[in-house]
C-alpha cells in the first residue's frame, strides 16, 4: 500500500497536534487563511503530480479530536481496502444519519447554504439536485476528511479550481459566500464559503463513479443531547434512517424513503428541525 497522508499545522501548538505516522504539512504562511485547509489542499494538488495507485489525504490538526480516529486506525483501513478508491472518515455520526444530505444539515446551520451551492454547481454545469440528493453515511463528508487516490483528487481539483474562480474573480458570484455565518468554536464565525466547499466530496460520492470505505462506528458514535426518542431507542433509530436511505439508493424503491421520513420524524430534537 502506498500512502501520502498529511495533517496540516499552522503554528507551533497545531504542530504538536500531528499524529506521529502521519507526514505533517507545514501551513505557518497561511497566505489565505480565509479558506482554511482548502487553499492548503488545493496548493498542494496544483504544485505536485499525483501517483496512480496511491492514498492521498490532507487532514486538519482536529482531525483525532473531531473523528476519535488516529493515524493507525486509519492506516489499518485503508490497508484492508486498497482496491478502494476513497475512505472517509466524517465526524458527526449523528447528523450523517438524521439529515437526508450535508447540503440539508448545512442549511440549518447556515441559512442559505443549500441556495448558494445549488446556484455555483449550477455555473459550472452539474447537474444535481441538491434539495433531493439522498446521502447516507458512505457518501457523507464533512471538514474534508477523505483520503483518496488520484482519479478523486483530478475530480475534487477540477471543481476546487471553478470554486476558487467562481468565489475570487467572478462578479457575478453570491456575495453571501464571502460572509460570516455562526460557528460554535469561532464568535466571530467563519466565511460562508467553508462550509460550501467542505461538502463538494459528498456531491462526487453520489456520482457512484468511486467505491468507498468507511468504518462503521454506528455501535459507539458519539450521539448529540439535542436528540431523542420517546423509547430512549434514538441510536437504533438513528441507524434505521441511515439503513433506508442506502436501501433507496440501491433499490430506487421510494418506500424506503418514505419510511426513511417517517422513522426520522419519531425523533425529537431540541433544534427543532423539521
Amino acid at each position: 500500500m502506498q500512502a501520502k497522508i498529511y495533517q496540516i499545522f499552522y503554528d507551533a501548538p497545531t504542530r504538536g497536534l500531528v499524529d506521529k505516522a502521519f507526514i505533517p504539512l507545514d501551513n505557518t504562511a497561511n497566505l489565505r487563511p480565509d479558506w482554511f485547509e482548502f487553499w492548503v489542499i488545493l496548493n498542494y494538488l496544483r504544485t505536485h503530480a499525483l501517483e496512480e495507485n496511491t492514498w492521498y489525504g490532507f487532514l486538519s490538526p482536529k482531525f483525532s479530536v473531531k473523528t476519535g480516529f488516529n493515524a493507525q486506525i486509519v492506516h489499518q483501513l485503508l490497508s484492508s481496502h486498497d482496491h478502494r478508491d476513497v475512505a472517509i472518515f466524517s465526524h458527526s455520526w449523528d447528523q450523517t444519519c438524521y439529515f437526508r444530505n450535508p447540503f440539508e444539515q448545512g442549511e440549518q446551520e447556515h441559512p442559505g447554504l443549500l441556495d448558494i451551492s445549488q446556484k455555483f454547481l449550477n455555473a459550472i454545469g452539474v447537474q444535481v439536485d441538491l434539495a433531493t440528493m439522498v446521502c447516507p453515511a458512505s457518501r457523507t463528508v464533512f471538514s474534508n476528511f477523505v483520503i483518496a487516490k488520484k482519479g478523486y483528487w483530478d475530480q475534487w481539483r477540477s471543481w476546487a479550481e471553478k470554486f476558487w474562480d467562481y468565489v475570487e474573480n467572478t462578479p457575478e458570484r453570491d456575495p453571501r459566500l464571502q460572509t460570516k455565518t455562526s460557528y460554535p468554536s469561532d464568535p466571530n464565525g467563519l466565511p460562508m464559503k467553508t462550509f460550501v466547499q467542505e461538502r463538494f466530496a459528498s456531491v462526487l460520492l453520489s456520482t457512484g463513479q468511486f467505491s468507498v470505505i468507511y468504518p462503521d462506528i454506528s455501535d459507539r458514535a458519539y450521539i448529540s443531547k439535542q436528540w431523542s426518542t420517546p423509547d430512549g431507542t434514538v441510536r437504533a433509530h438513528l441507524m434505521s434512517c441511515d439503513l433506508l436511505k442506502r436501501k433507496y439508493l440501491q433499490t430506487g424503491d421510494a418506500s424506503f424513503l418514505e419510511m426513511y421520513y417517517k422513522i426520522r420524524s419519531s425523533i425529537q430534537s431540541q433544534a427543532n428541525y423539521s
